[in-house]
């Protein structure tokens, strides 16, 4: 009897990569379900890319969202439902669910990766009666130091960093999009959910330079529940103060995804590069059943 094998995916080009690996080398030894949870908040470009990752490569992808019970207490967690492409909600829907009952997510209080991926994606999991089954998570060997320290016992595998399946750093991801007729159609510095508070000051600042606009939602979710006290990102900084900042001179981030050679560590430390664990998306591996 084949082993069982969630394949969580992100969204992102190393997940992607990852996805593929996992289904052409491991099929034999696993049966593989590939998850991807929609947060609402994740850009069109990757919802995009999701679905021509499907279409050109058939995956097979089960595409979750988080649906909220508002009222609190036992018995009234999160839940899931499944939608496609063309029914992913794109207004933040999940997100502003999640918000309502939960307050504003911060470093602090990181639910938002909770309720929105882990949660649904591990409930679909129980729902089709699967039981001591292995999760793959797309991080890199560069990324070493973001891996589970309970991973054994957690079942989870990183394939990008096993020595006995595909070690893979950032260039290696980028020099496999280099060779393929499609790719994601994001800027490396952009990321999947649009203006992410774990995203490093930096590339936050870019983006609103770049998309103003694009903190509009983040805005109406502080100014509806946040009861003028609580923000998204850290200091405790509302998207208004970024948005402010963001038109005074500073570095602008790079972007690396279409980089071959790597670059100088040390050419980005500065208070602007700080970030504290995500670069392209959150994993969803906070539990296992």
């Amino acid at each position: 009897m084949k082993q069982k094998l969630l394949v969580s995916f992100s969204g992102g080009q190393t997940s992607a990569y990852m996805t593929k690996w996992c289904i052409d080398n491991l099929s034999e030894k696993y049966d593989i379900v590939v998850v991807f949870a929609n947060t609402g908040k994740e850009r069109e470009e990757t919802l995009q890319f999701v679905n021509e990752c499907d279409s050109l490569w058939n995956f097979n992808t089960v595409w979750v969202e988080a649906v909220v019970d508002p009222k609190k207490g036992y018995g009234h967690g999160t839940t899931f439902k499944i939608v496609t492409f063309e029914t992913a909600s794109r207004q933040g829907e999940p997100f502003e669910a999640v918000i309502a009952k939960y307050g504003i997510p911060n470093s602090s209080f990181p639910h938002c990766t909770r309720e929105l991926k882990t949660v649904p994606i591990h409930k679909y999991i129980k729902s089709i009666k699967w039981k001591g089954y292995y999760t793959a998570i797309g991080i890199r060997k560069d990324e070493i130091d973001r891996i589970d320290r309970n991973y054994k016992k957690r079942k989870f595998v990183y394939p990008f960093i096993a020595l006995n399946m595909k070690p893979s750093d950032k260039i290696d991801v980028n020099i496999f999009w280099l060779m393929q007729n499609f790719r994601l159609e994001l800027k490396g510095y952009e990321g999947n959910c649009d203006l992410c508070h774990k995203k490093s000051d930096r590339k936050i600042l870019t983006i609103l330079l770049e998309h103003p606009d694009s903190a509009n939602w983040w805005d109406e979710m502080q100014q509806k529940y946040g009861k003028g006290q609580y923000y998204f990102y850290r200091k405790n900084r509302s998207i208004m103060e970024l948005l402010k900042q963001s038109k005074t001179p500073f570095k602008k981030a790079k972007d690396d995804s279409r980089d071959t050679v790597k670059f100088k560590q040390e050419d980005l430390w500065d208070d602007l590069d700080l970030t504290y664990g995500c670069e392209e998306s959150c994993e969803p591996f906070a539990i296992s059943y």
